[in-house]
């Protein structure tokens, strides 16, 4: 009878035990240069689940709570972690750049990097590596060497690196030229059309003047037509 009753105390010990010290923990990961480290935290004993953090390795202030559900990616020089909902990339000092529910690292021939993300239901976000500027949301962007193009209810628009609204509202858009002025950049117009016709716009979206279908016509040849919107249709997405 005592040796059946020990018996049964060692398992409900055992059990206790098994129970109390639940899954082990993950061993925390260095991210990068070693700056940032990721780190788990226990959130359901039952299902062993765990979410990841990121904090400062040296002082081990917290920089991004625990929402990531596996230590976080390089992606080039920043980091992307992925939520139950959601990417987010931030960088080397665990700053939140840009999140959504897609995100890629995108470059223009010059080297501009540009970080696009795309959030179902919301467009898409631009966020501009050389000023830390974030520009959008839009339905649609199109990123060029100067400005960035969007698409939003049926309507196109320009708008700065740094978010600036240059131009919204268009049916037509189309990219003119000017003439280049010493040491200057060549100047670029648009020649746009919209409900009350086609006006000429300079570089900042101010009215340079009205001009008729047959005048327009003569800005158009070899223009950069965003006309039909093919570039803003076909152009990368975030995926």
């Amino acid at each position: 009878m005592k040796k059946n009753l020990f018996i049964i105390i060692s398992m409900m010990m055992v059990a206790f035990l098994a129970t109390s010290c639940g899954p082990k923990t993950p061993e925390p990961v260095l991210l990068g240069d070693g700056n940032l480290t990721a780190y788990a935290v226990l959130q359901d004993k039952t299902s062993e689940t765990f979410l990841w953090g990121i904090r400062e390795t040296k002082s081990g202030i917290a920089r991004i709570k625990c929402v990531f559900t596996a230590p976080p990616k390089n992606l080039e020089e920043f980091f992307i972690g992925e939520t139950a909902d959601k990417k987010i990339v931030f960088d080397n000092t665990g700053k939140i750049l840009i999140s959504g529910t897609y995100c890629v690292i995108d470059k223009l021939v010059g080297g501009e990097k540009f970080i696009v993300s795309r959030t179902d239901g919301q467009g898409e976000k631009v966020y501009v590596a050389a000023n830390g500027k974030t520009v959008g949301p839009k339905e649609k962007l199109f990123i060029s060497a100067s400005q960035i193009y969007y698409r939003q209810d049926g309507k196109l628009g320009v708008l700065s690196y740094d978010n600036k609204e240059i131009l919204q509202g268009m049916e037509e858009i189309y990219i003119v030229d000017g003439k280049a002025k010493k040491d200057e950049k060549t100047p670029t117009y648009y020649l746009c059309k919209d409900d009350s016709g086609y006006k000429l716009y300079d570089a900042e979206g101010k009215t340079v003047r009205k001009m008729n279908r047959v005048q327009a016509s003569k800005y158009t040849k070899g223009a950069l037509d965003y006309n039909t919107m093919k570039g803003l249709y076909s152009s990368k997405v975030a995926y």
